[in-house]
Formats: C-alpha cells, sequence, structure tokens
C-alpha cells in the first residue's frame, strides 16, 4: 500500500519484475492486462490509477481495496 501526501490517499501497487516478464514470455500477457485494466470501468473491478516503469520493475498505481486478498477470501470459504 502506497499513500498519497498531499491528500492521504491510499493505493495499491502491484510490481511486476521485466526480467520474470522476459524469463517466462509474459510481455503479451502483461499488456493485455494492462490494457484491459486501463478500459474496464467496473464497480467490482478494481481501478488502475497510473502505470508507471524503470528500468528493472513496472508499478501498476491502483486503487486500494480493504479486505486483502481475492484468491484469500475464496480458500477461506472453500475450508
Amino acid at each position: 500500500m502506497a499513500i498519497k501526501d498531499s491528500d492521504n490517499q491510499e493505493y495499491a501497487i502491484k510490481i511486476i519484475d521485466k526480467n520474470k516478464i522476459i524469463e517466462e514470455n509474459l510481455g503479451d500477457s502483461i499488456k493485455t492486462e494492462i490494457h484491459l485494466m486501463k478500459i474496464i470501468k467496473h464497480p467490482y473491478i478494481v481501478k488502475l490509477i497510473e502505470v508507471m516503469a524503470t528500468q528493472q520493475k513496472i508499478l501498476l498505481v491502483m486503487e486500494y481495496l480493504e479486505g486483502g486478498d481475492l484468491f484469500d477470501a475464496i480458500s477461506k470459504i472453500n475450508k
């Protein structure tokens, strides 16, 4: 989680290692994910706020939702 200083807004940050993208040949998948997140606007889908990149990482800045990971929530239900 990151907090914007100017208004204390909370954001989630997804960090993607560029080397892993290359090693696992995921370039097209990442591009598709980013493209879809930019165009889909729905109350039940996390909003992509911004995409940033360094030489080694891609950072996806998204709205922050409390409650944890969806996978963890589903796993708890199925126990």
